[in-house]
C-alpha cells in the first residue's frame, strides 16, 4: 500500500494549500500487502475520501482555535488485514457531520420525508445518495454532488463494504472493507469436524487447552471459559458454521481467544491446531459466492483448499443470538465471579 499512501500524501499536501488549512497526515499500515489490481482501483475513491476529510472534515484554523483544539488537523489514514479482508480507515480529528445540516439537505432535495425518523447512522447513510452534498458553494474540491456515492459505487464493485463512524466535535471516520483477489495472510491452520479452516493470525491473541475448572454453562446452550480474571463467550466453530449439529466436547478441543472490534475477548473452539504458515488468499466471492463466517480461501500445499475464517462474523453472529446471554455474561464479567 506505500506507494498509494504516498500519493495520498501529496494531495493532502495540495488541498491544505489550496484550503488554507494545517494539515499533517499519519498513516498506518503502508506496508500491508494486497493485489496490484485492489490497489489501482482504490486510488480513486480513496482520493475522493481524503479530500473530503480535508474540506468538510477539518474546520478553519480560526473554528479550531475556539473549539480549544490545535490549529493543525490530522487527517489518519490505515490499512490492515483483518479476517482475511483488507480493511483501510480515514478519519480526521475535525467537527465530526454536522447530522441536522445533513437532514435538512436531504430533505430539501426530497430524498426523505421531513417526518421521517432517522437514527445517527442513517443520517451519516444519506452521504451515499446519488448528488448529494453539503456544501453551499461549488468550488474545485466540493458542492458538485459527486463524491461519496462514488466511493461507495466503487468500493461495492470491489466486493466491498463501506461505513461511518461520527462523533459531534471529535471528528468521523471512514471504514472501507474490501475482499482481497491474491494476498499474502499469516494464518493458523486448524480442523473442525474433519475440515481444514485457516484462522487469520492477526486475531488471535494466545491459544489454550480448555480444563473442566475453567468452563461453565450459560442458559441453556451457552457457555463461557475464565479468562484472565473475567469470562469470555466459547464459540463452538464448528456448530456455528455448520460442519456438526452437536456442541463440541471443550475438554477435547483447543481454545483459540480472538479479539475483534465489535466485541471483547471471545473463545473459538476447534478441535485441534496443524500449524502456522503463510497463505495465499482467493476471492471466494469472486468465484463461487459469500459464505457468512467465511472471508476468502486458499489452497494448501498438498491441493486442498481450505476456507479462511471470518472471525467478526462469527462473533457478530453468535451475539446476535444469545442476547440475554450476553447479558448474563456481561454481570458475570462484571462481579468476577462464577458464571453458574
Amino acid at each position: 500500500m506505500k506507494p498509494l499512501f504516498q500519493r495520498m500524501a501529496r494531495i493532502v499536501r495540495e488541498l491544505a494549500e489550496e484550503t488554507n488549512k494545517s494539515v499533517r497526515l499519519r498513516t498506518e499500515g503502508e506496508t500491508t500487502e494486497v493485489d496490484r489490481t485492489v490497489i489501482e482501483r482504490l486510488a480513486d475513491p480513496l482520493t475522493h475520501m481524503i479530500r473530503n476529510a480535508v474540506d468538510h472534515g477539518l474546520e478553519a484554523r480560526e473554528a479550531r482555535l475556539a473549539a480549544g483544539k490545535p490549529e493543525q488537523g490530522e487527517v489518519r489514514l490505515s490499512a490492515a488485514h483483518r479476517s482475511g479482508r483488507i480493511v483501510i480507515e480515514v478519519s480526521d480529528d475535525g467537527g465530526g457531520i454536522n447530522r441536522a445540516k445533513v437532514r435538512a439537505k436531504a430533505v430539501e432535495k426530497d430524498l426523505i420525508q421531513a417526518d421521517a425518523q432517522l437514527s445517527d447512522g442513517d443520517i451519516d447513510n444519506l452521504l451515499f445518495l446519488p448528488g448529494f452534498s453539503t456544501a453551499s458553494v461549488v468550488s474545485s474540491i466540493s458542492g458538485r454532488g459527486v463524491g461519496m456515492d462514488v466511493v461507495k459505487r466503487s468500493v461495492q464493485a470491489l466486493g466491498g463494504r463501506i461505513s461511518i463512524a461520527s462523533r459531534p466535535g471529535l471528528g468521523s471516520t471512514f471504514c472501507m472493507s474490501l475482499p482481497l483477489t491474491l494476498a499474502v495472510l499469516d494464518g493458523m491452520v486448524v480442523s473442525v469436524a474433519d475440515e481444514t479452516f485457516v484462522v487469520p493470525l492477526t486475531a488471535i491473541v494466545e491459544t489454550l487447552r480448555p480444563k473442566k475448572s475453567d468452563v461453565h454453562g450459560l442458559g441453556v446452550e451457552s457457555r463461557v471459559i475464565a479468562d484472565r480474571g473475567g469470562f469470555a463467550p466459547l464459540i463452538d466453530v464448528g456448530r456455528e458454521l455448520g460442519c456438526r449439529a452437536d456442541s463440541a466436547d471443550p475438554l477435547a478441543g483447543v481454545a483459540l481467544v480472538v479479539e475483534t472490534e465489535i466485541s471483547a475477548r471471545c473463545a473459538l473452539l476447534v478441535d485441534a491446531i496443524h500449524d502456522q504458515r503463510q497463505v495465499v488468499i482467493k476471492s471466494l466471492e469472486a468465484n463461487y459466492r459469500n459464505v457468512p463466517g467465511i472471508a476468502a480461501a486458499t489452497i494448501l500445499g498438498d491441493g486442498r483448499v481450505a476456507l479462511i475464517l471470518d472471525v467478526d462474523t462469527i462473533v457478530a453472529n453468535c451475539s446476535r443470538g444469545a442476547s440475554a446471554s450476553a447479558q448474563l455474561l456481561a454481570a458475570a464479567s462484571y462481579t468476577k465471579g462464577p458464571a453458574c
